[in-house]
């Protein structure tokens, strides 16, 4: 399946759409605080960049449907494909990993990829399985940092 894009028009509409949602949603995601310390709000430096971002936006548009400078893009379903699929599973990795923890989902994932792309060679799975635990023991023993441990083996390691 093929289809043409109108770069700067879908590019524009989308960073747009963005760049609003989160110019709304900021005041109640980034909180002000409650005294005045004299320095700058944590809001400046994401307002200003989102304000960029949709004024950059809107000359997209402009220069596509005013100016009629656009560049037209064909996509190919067949050739970006195994692209997207792969970007799929890394959001489904997330939504996992918040799920089942990050040993469980790194695993499941990343077998899942390599298997996707052709490897069949048992040496490279068990190293995925390993880095997955090394990775998560590392982080939590010597870096103190918590990566999701939900699921079966959260109480284990």
């Amino acid at each position: 399946m093929k289809f043409k894009i109108k770069t700067n028009l879908v590019s524009g509409i989308v960073m747009g759409a963005i760049a609003l949602i989160l110019l709304l949603v900021m005041p109640s995601q980034v909180r002000v605080p409650a005294y005045d310390s004299g320095a700058p709000s944590p809001r400046i430096i994401p307002t200003v960049c989102l304000v960029i971002m949709l004024i950059s936006a809107i000359a997209l548009i402009i220069q596509s449907v005013v100016l009629k400078k656009e560049k037209v893009v064909e996509f190919d379903w067949n050739k970006e494909k195994p692209a997207i699929l792969l970007i799929i599973g890394m959001c489904i990795y997330v939504a996992l990993m918040l799920c089942i923890g990050y040993v469980l989902a790194s695993i499941i994932v990343f077998v899942a990829i390599q298997f996707y792309c052709g490897e069949r060679k048992p040496g490279i799975y068990i190293y995925t399985v390993v880095a997955a635990v090394v990775i998560f023991l590392m982080f939590k023993n010597i870096f103190n940092i918590s990566l999701p441990s939900l699921g079966l083996l959260g109480g284990l390691i």
